[in-house]
């Protein structure tokens, strides 16, 4: 059964649009699908977000003036408009992104109105070039955003013996250097994080929660 009413956005943290952080992050969005949960797509490469200037504007109540000239706006809608999200981004030197970096940071807005991300969902994963590249810092960094917000983390739940709880892909493979789409157990991990999401979601829901 498919629930209309609920959406999951993922949004993809790299600057880079349809490379290997999008790859796992559809995977992710195909297991939030298979529990009948619509889903979208957002691509931070795709908007302008500038830094936000630490002026204090929206500690006072009002709205962000960096607003009137970026896409932030449309962003805060769409997340808004989402029950679940999923982000996933690489690895640059064991941190998020800048294009990241400068979303969460413009999300402060959004908290000092009310804390209007709060009860929504959250899950997070990362690529990185090595296996040891900082890929669980990038998911901590998320998480730990989320935290800030009040949002519901959601960590994968697989085998206990053979899936993380934290979704990274490694480009770094045991016959040399792969892509994303070949990493299977990370494809197969993002899935399953997708798809209990999904499944949070819709319980939420079903409780009055969302």
């Amino acid at each position: 059964m498919r629930h209309r009413s609920l959406l999951i956005a993922g949004m993809s943290g790299s600057p880079r649009p349809g490379k290997n952080t999008e790859v796992l992050l559809r995977e992710s969005l195909r297991g939030a699908e298979e529990e009948g949960v619509e889903t979208t797509l957002i691509r931070l490469a795709d908007y302008r977000i500038e830094p936000c200037s630490g002026c204090g504007t929206c500690l006072k109540g009002k709205p962000c003036p960096i607003d009137e000239r970026d896409d932030m706006p449309k962003l805060a809608e769409a997340i808004l408009g989402a029950q679940g999200v999923i982000i996933c981004a690489p690895s640059y030197w064991g941190a998020v992104p800048g294009i990241l970096k400068n979303f969460m940071d413009r999300t402060r807005p959004l908290k000092m109105a009310g804390n209007k991300l709060a009860g929504k969902v959250l899950a997070a994963m990362a690529v990185a070039g090595l296996r040891c590249g900082g890929g669980e810092f990038v998911v901590d960094s998320i998480l730990r955003f989320g935290l800030a917000h009040g949002m519901i983390i959601v960590g994968n739940l697989g085998d206990p013996t053979s899936s993380p709880c934290m979704v990274v892909s490694s480009l770094q493979g045991e016959k040399g250097w792969r892509r994303a789409v070949d990493d299977e157990m990370a494809l197969s991990w993002a899935r399953e994080l997708g798809a209990r999401v999904g499944r949070v979601v819709k319980a939420l829901a079903s409780a009055g929660l969302l």
